[in-house]
């Protein structure tokens, strides 16, 4: 929960000052929801968070009313923590490189994607709001590499998102009876952005687009 420890979630509550208690509570049940909705999509249970977040089931409904309010919670930190990563790679990596290891430590960092497949990470304008704060930081990686000559010019942005998606897809699908099938489709998609390839015949998603992907409703 990057930039919000000592808050409670927008949206849920408003923002005010947590107690160090209740703060803890909330960074428990966060991680516990992420792990529990990767583990059984969104068709798992408000009562199998609060189990494995080890809070009362009344603490759980007291901070999040739903479960559409929870699992939007958790996609708000993965969002802060792909901000994250973006801005670390953009600090700590080389142009040429850039590319290559923003995709690597999104795909390392854990996931509720899962639960995404069946109910769309986000509702009314919150996909704009996510994708303003985080696609100016992923066009500037990808400007970076593609100046520096090792990925092909004429990838964009959504491209990378799309990698993104495609590759937690599959995880979810084949890795927990073929643990490297994930691994090896990373690379292969990695190897396709690379810039001694052919151009592409279609054109990328546009935002606007991706943006309609992303939103239930």
């Amino acid at each position: 929960m990057e930039g919000r420890s000592v808050y409670e979630v927008r949206g849920v509550t408003g923002l005010r000052p947590l107690r160090r208690d209740a703060e803890l509570n909330l960074g428990r049940i966060l991680v516990a929801a992420r792990d529990v909705f990767a583990e059984h999509g969104y068709d798992a249970s408000m009562e199998q968070v609060a189990a494995r977040a080890e809070v009362g089931i009344g603490t759980l409904y007291r901070r999040f009313p739903n479960k559409a309010d929870l699992f939007a919670a958790v996609v708000d930190a993965a969002t802060d923590r792909n901000r994250q990563i973006a801005k670390d790679v953009l600090s700590e990596v080389a142009p040429g490189e850039a590319v290559f290891e923003f995709v690597r430590r999104c795909v390392d960092t854990p996931s509720c994607w899962r639960a995404a497949t069946s109910r769309r990470p986000w509702s009314g304008g919150k996909a704009d709001q996510a994708l303003g704060s985080l696609m100016p930081l992923i066009g500037r990686i990808l400007e970076a590499s593609q100046r520096a000559g090792t990925v092909r010019p004429d990838i964009a942005p959504t491209d990378l998102v799309i990698v993104l998606m495609s590759v937690r897809g599959l995880g979810d699908l084949c890795d927990a009876d073929a643990p490297c099938a994930s691994r090896r489709f990373l690379e292969l998609a990695l190897d396709g952005l690379r810039h001694r390839h052919q151009k592409l015949a279609h054109p990328p998603m546009s935002m606007k687009q991706l943006g309609r992907v992303l939103t239930d409703g």
